[in-house]
């Protein structure tokens, strides 16, 4: 900016305060240069409070913010994606942008801001069951250019009432992305609603997504209920794992789509309801059609846009990126100072994560409570047996055997962190009883 008149100067902050998004302009150094006052309106941080200080210290010193666009750039020299919370309690997703010297030195680092702050939906007649299905707060991290484009159409759609289905192995990031469209929309101060498909009965999801009137069948509240189409209204619900959906429910599914209508279970007249659906799968739903075992019709009616999220294997330059990203959380949730050799980050970057994002996440949870010293290197993961561990999760063959495994897991995972019987309850959404039935069960006590 030091090159143009006063003049120009004006009008070039005139635009830049009067644009949509936030913009966020750092140096080399990763040096706070400048923010526009939409940022500072979406912050509530002002220009002052971050002038000159780097980026680094705001994350890590001060706490402004809980990641970075620009020091991921900074780290790879190339386009970058970031979500992160802010001192202010907001949730911004970034994208930064290198601009580059004759030398091929990065000048500046331009970021691009939304703002994913969504009001809490608080109907009172609806808000437990809303809770319930909201999506845990995750952080998206990228600077591979395949995952990046996939954000940039997510964008693009977002602000319409498009249908989309999103594709990508299991643990690859199909939820966040499905919540950070939804936030980005005109739709983010009303519901966002998951219902896993694979995870419900073939009995009771028909009563879930639909509702039930007061009678419909044994055991039915006199009352009747709201189903969560019902509960999406105004808001976007998100069909996990839509491959899994019993044949017989793909044709109301369908007429939904084409009419935003409804009949609740046992009932005659049919509901409105203006609720956008995004769905997502794992499995190749047009081979899957081919097959007999998806309907073709509701399968063109989904696939309006899809979204093809690259798996880990893929977004090799994301593996350390995402390695301190968990490190860093998991050393906040159990109040550790531990860091992490080069030469664990290279045998991650070798690894296969078949389990993707939440496989590498949680084999670094692991990592952080097991390990005996403060600096993370390949001794501990020989010793800790960490391969061994994720090697007989995969490929045991019995299904009751991988989930016994798990669930050891999670347990022994809950126990060292030093939670009561009653904290693991909570944390794992089970009783009291059932905690101390599987710790039994599991001999960790």
């Amino acid at each position: 900016m030091e090159d143009i008149s006063n003049i120009e100067k004006d009008i070039l902050n005139l635009i830049l305060d009067n644009i949509y998004n936030g913009v966020y302009l750092a140096d080399g150094e990763g040096r706070t240069i400048y923010v526009n006052k939409t940022f500072e309106e979406m912050s509530g941080i002002p220009l002052r409070d971050l002038k000159d200080k780097k980026l680094y210290d705001l994350v890590y010193k001060y706490k402004y913010f809980t990641g970075s666009a620009t020091l991921i750039v900074l780290q790879t020299k190339k386009h970058a994606t970031a979500t992160y919370r802010t001192i202010t309690n907001k949730n911004f997703l970034v994208k930064g942008k290198p601009i580059f010297d004759n030398n091929g030195n990065i000048k500046y680092v331009v970021n691009t801001i939304w703002d994913l702050t969504n009001i809490i939906y608080n109907d009172s007649i609806d808000l437990d069951t809303v809770k319930n299905f909201k999506l845990p707060a995750n952080n998206l991290i990228s600077s591979n250019k395949r995952m990046n484009d996939v954000i940039d159409m997510a964008i693009k759609i977002a602000p319409t009432d498009c249908t989309t289905l999103i594709m990508g192995e299991t643990g690859s990031g199909k939820s966040l992305l499905a919540e950070i469209i939804h936030n980005l929309s005109p739709r983010k101060n009303f519901p966002f609603i998951k219902i896993n498909c694979a995870a419900i009965p073939e009995s009771l999801i028909e009563s879930e997504l639909f509702g039930y009137e007061s009678g419909a069948f044994t055991g039915a509240s006199i009352k009747g209920k709201k189903g969560l189409i019902e509960m999406a209204n105004n808001g976007t619900l998100f069909l996990d794992e839509i491959s899994e959906l019993p044949y017989h429910l793909q044709s109301k599914i369908l007429f939904f789509l084409q009419d935003k209508e409804f009949i609740k279970v046992g009932g005659q007249k049919p509901t409105k309801s203006n609720v956008r659906i995004i769905s997502a799968s794992n499995k190749d739903l047009y081979k899957l059609t081919k097959e007999g075992k998806f309907r073709d019709d509701l399968f063109y009616r989904l696939n309006v846009v899809t979204l093809h999220i690259p798996s880990l294997k893929e977004r090799h330059e994301d593996i350390p990126l995402l390695t301190k990203h968990f490190l860093e959380k998991f050393n906040i949730k159990y109040n550790f100072n531990k860091t992490i050799s080069e030469e664990v980050i290279d045998l991650f970057i070798k690894k296969n994560w078949e389990g993707n994002i939440r496989e590498l996440e949680n084999t670094i949870e692991r990592i952080v409570l097991l390990s005996k010293t403060e600096y993370i290197q390949l001794e501990d993961i020989k010793r800790l047996n960490i391969d061994n561990i994720l090697h007989n999760i995969k490929n045991t063959g019995k299904l009751q055997d991988i989930l016994n495994d798990v669930e050891r897991q999670i347990l022994q995972t809950e126990k060292i962190s030093g939670k009561t019987t009653r904290e693991i309850a909570k944390t794992l959404g089970i009783s009291q009883s059932k905690v101390v039935r599987l710790l039994q069960k599991h001999n960790i006590m």
